[in-house]
């Protein structure tokens, strides 16, 4: 496999960011029924986050071609937790014929090294309970489950 570099993204990288969005809009609805069809769903505001001091967005490439995403936020934890501040970590992805190869790790250790560059030591994420693959592969990267969020939709009967 030829090197993968994992390194910040540009606005020129939009258009191949959203594509990513979509993908992983597209692998999450069969975990969760509420996500509106759609291609006018998004879960981020990328243009935002590219330039937002308190986000980082990175890609992974091999040559010129962008096959990876990620991204580690800012946030403000509750106030009864021992961590002030942790870095929220999302928008991970790997185009299909790239995984398994070790990239997501790649992206999330270049996310935690910049959040440690920020003085956040808690890093949180979320993933669907039932998708096993992506708790694998944060598993591999030392993370731990902590709260499984339920949800039931209320008809009128």
């Amino acid at each position: 496999m030829d090197q993968v570099i994992i390194r910040q993204a540009t606005l020129p990288d939009l258009p191949i960011l959203l594509e990513f969005e979509q993908a992983v809009i597209e692998s999450e609805r069969p975990f969760d029924e509420t996500i509106r069809s759609g291609p006018d769903v998004h879960y981020y505001d990328l243009e935002a986050l590219l330039s937002s001091p308190d986000a980082e967005v990175v890609v992974a490439e091999i040559g010129s071609e962008i096959i990876g995403s990620g991204y580690a936020g800012i946030e403000t934890s509750e106030p009864y937790l021992k961590h002030r501040e942790h870095s929220y970590l999302g928008f991970m992805y790997v185009v299909p014929e790239h995984r398994g190869k070790g990239i997501n790790k790649k992206i999330v250790a270049a996310l935690e090294t910049w959040t440690l560059s920020r003085g956040v030591t808690e890093m949180q994420l979320e993933v669907y309970a039932e998708n096993a693959a992506a708790i694998r592969a944060y598993e591999k990267s030392g993370y731990t489950g902590l709260i499984l969020q339920m949800r039931r939709e209320l008809t009128e009967e």
